[in-house]
């Protein structure tokens, strides 16, 4: 295959992700207009600030679980290496052969 049928493959894929993102990023602010237009823009700025409390709430406890995780593996790490340090810890160290 030469190298400029690759390029053009490459833009292909490019394009057509360009094309989903803006097509999605359209969907996404008519589903905003159409909820302010219906609802109200006291509603919708009220379902907003309901969503955003839940996905903060959420994020929350994630990044919770998340230091959970890490602090359990450090604490794993540390139990498994620490026995091998208090072993070189009672050995003399000499320069004598």
């Amino acid at each position: 295959m030469s190298p400029e049928r690759q390029v053009k493959g490459w833009r292909r894929w490019r394009d057509a992700m360009f094309v989903l993102c803006t097509a999605w990023l359209v969907v996404q602010n008519l589903a905003l207009v159409s909820l302010v237009v219906w609802a109200g823009p006291s509603h919708a700025l009220a379902a907003g600030a309901a969503l955003a409390r839940t996905a903060f709430e959420v994020g929350t406890q994630l990044v919770v679980l998340a230091l959970a995780a890490v602090m359990a593996l450090a604490l794993a790490a540390w139990l498994v290496h620490a026995p091998a340090e208090r072993d070189d810890m009672g050995r003399e160290v000499t320069n004598e052969q």
